[in-house]
């Protein structure tokens, strides 16, 4: 028996959005099924004058498609529709979402929790996995664009998993056709296997081609926020500029603060994008140049403040406002939206000389029940959604035009296949000094990021940390291109050491790190264990106490200790050969050298903590 209080903490686990509608759509009109990779769909809703053509497509053994087209004659909003199928909850270990807020639970079916993706928050995708972290089912929707929702529930009385995919849970403008379609995938092969195949889906379709990222996408880099905040006067910039190039650092993003005297954080100054802190914008620039390094520069894209002088002129152009942060959403449909926009990020590129853009708050870009969905009175598109797209295709073509090679960040929520066509650096979302949640969000954005260069959130330490805990904060972000935000003239010996150590580190084993096959482990615990395999080396990076299987030989391992012990323990399935050990500390210094021979079974290999075993295959 579940009692009230049970019921209300999941109905305020996955609220599904002012516009969204809880109840479930109407019967089917008429009846319609299909049977895709041996799942029984059932569509449902009303579909009001719409003719709904199905077709089933098979992709490989226990991989198809299921194409949905509805049709009409005239333009009428299309209806609510939801595919829903079950399946028996065998080895059912959890949920897994591009949304880690949503928890790994497959929730029962009294719950509401669901994944809402759109074109500006999360992705349409969600796998389900057994307690060997093998795919037991993977569903994801061709529409990166529109509100899609996504959810799994489990039945008591019968003990099945009911799943479903919603279309047009939101209210969305006439249309007279539209077309989409399901990939559903039920191969027992690694989850993160499954999740990688259907962002290769993704990246074939039209308009979802990502964009290539230049070299300097995967530099670590300098940012001024966690450090400095708003206080970023040009001394302080040039400061900071000179002291990340001699900590090896190739890029620097001036965060928040350059376009206004204002500390007080907030919003309220945003949108007249002039600079008011750093006057001479050619001066930095030229100064990070001048040093071999690019630079980056924020924006909090949507918002214009109530102090913004250019608020009058978007009167009646704003899609809601930010009453907390004293600030408004402005509405992208609007082309003197789009212009003004386009403009100020051109300007940046052109005449300021900056390389790239943090494009921040994307997500508030979003439509709502009080949102009118027509194109009329100066609205040139209907779907909000749409007119992002479009916004940021405009702005893609305008910047590349002046720097083909323009870095473009986008952070968490806003990640999905659409986003990657217009940003080439995905970044954790906020995390400051919370490394093993920023590990849990880089592992999440590169499950489905390709190609695309993934960014730590800032990292940051206090400064009374030893540097074997500091340390922590990069080798939890090791599988990410690192962000620092410390105030870097001011590190200790002992921090300045290890940070060097390990950017070195990271440097040398770049190619690895991002583009080795990425199999992460442990997914109920954060994942605890992440490696990352080449034809020629390993690295394996531990978090807790368990033990690294090792199934083949490699010319060079790296395990990487991560946890609190001062000891690993070494599984080889087989006989592996002969190696030598290697051990350094967090601040690089070797510690031992000694032989080990990787005989089938478990070994014990000492460690410091936040230090590397580097073992090197002898003959």
């Amino acid at each position: 028996m579940k009692s009230w209080a049970l019921v209300a903490l999941y109905a305020c686990l996955g609220p599904a959005g002012a516009s969204a509608q809880e109840s479930a759509p109407a019967a089917t009109e008429p009846g319609r099924s299909v049977t895709i990779a041996g799942l029984d769909l059932a569509i449902t809703g009303d579909l009001h004058g719409f003719a709904l053509d199905l077709r089933s497509e098979p992709i490989a053994p226990g991989v198809a498609r299921l194409v949905l087209t509805l049709t009409r004659a005239t333009p009428a909003p299309p209806p609510r529709l939801a595919i829903r199928w079950s399946q028996p909850s065998v080895d059912m270990a959890g949920m897994w979402t591009p949304d880690a807020g949503l928890g790994r639970t497959i929730v029962p079916d009294f719950a509401s929790t669901h994944l809402r993706s759109t074109l500006t928050a999360a992705a349409p995708v969600l796998t389900l996995y057994g307690r060997d972290e093998q795919n037991r089912l993977t569903v994801a929707a061709e529409d990166a664009v529109n509100p899609v929702l996504l959810a799994v529930r489990l039945r008591e009385e019968d003990v099945r998993v009911y799943s479903s995919v919603e279309l047009f849970s939101e209210r969305h403008a006439p249309l007279t056709r539209y077309a989409t379609s399901l990939r559903l995938d039920t191969r027992a092969i690694p989850f993160s296997a499954a999740l990688g195949d259907v962002a290769v889906w993704w990246s074939r379709q039209p308009g979802k081609q990502p964009l290539p990222a230049p070299a300097s996408a995967r530099e670590p880099l300098d940012s001024t926020w966690v450090s400095y905040h708003q206080n970023i006067p040009e001394a302080v910039v040039l400061a900071e500029a000179e002291a990340a190039a001699r900590h090896g650092l190739k890029v620097m993003i001036v965060d928040d603060g350059w376009q206004t005297g204002d500390s007080n954080r907030g919003y309220a100054h945003a949108g007249d994008w002039q600079p008011e802190r750093l006057r001479r914008m050619r001066v930095v620039t030229d100064a990070l140049h001048a040093r071999g390094m690019k630079g980056m520069l924020w924006f909090s894209v949507p918002l214009v403040g109530d102090e913004a002088a250019v608020l009058p002129r978007f009167r009646g152009k704003i899609l809601r406002r930010w009453a907390d942060q004293r600030t408004n959403v402005l509405d992208p449909r609007y082309p003197e939206v789009r212009a003004y926009l386009i403009e100020t990020f051109r300007r940046a590129v052109r005449d300021w000389g900056w390389d790239g853009l943090k494009l921040d708050f994307i997500d508030m870009f979003s439509s709502d029940e009080n949102t009118v969905l027509d194109r009329a009175d100066g609205r040139d598109t209907a779907s909000v959604y749409e007119a992002v797209n479009r916004l940021m295709v405009d702005v893609m073509a305008a910047l590349r035009a002046i720097r083909p090679d323009v870095m473009i960040e986008f952070r968490q929520p806003y990640s999905g296949p659409v986003i990657r066509t217009f940003g080439n650096m995905l970044r954790a979302s906020d995390t400051p000094n919370a490394s093993i949640l920023n590990r849990q969000r880089i592992v999440d954005l590169r499950l489905l990021a390709g190609a695309t260069p993934v960014h730590a959130d800032p990292i940051v330490w206090h400064a009374d940390e030893p540097s074997d805990t500091a340390a922590l904060q990069l080798l939890d972000t090791l599988f990410a291109v690192p962000q620092v935000s410390m105030r870097l003239n001011s590190l200790s010996p002992s921090h300045t050491a290890m940070l060097m150590h390990y950017l070195a580190y990271w440097r040398a084993n770049r190619e690895i790190l991002l583009d080795g096959q990425f199999r992460p482990e442990g997914i109920n615990a954060q994942y605890d264990l992440v490696r990352a395999v080449t034809a020629t080396k390993q690295i394996v990076a531990v978090y807790a106490g368990r033990t690294i299987v090792l199934d083949a030989p490699a010319p060079a391992i790296d395990l990487v200790n991560a946890t609190a012990s001062t000891r690993l323990v070494v599984e080889a399935t087989r006989d592996l050969g002969r190696y030598e050990a290697r051990a350094t500390n967090a601040e690089g210094r070797e510690v031992s050298r000694t032989p080990l021979d990787l005989s089938r079974g478990a070994h014990v290999v000492a460690v410091p903590r936040a230090g590397i075993v580097a073992l090197v295959r002898r003959p």
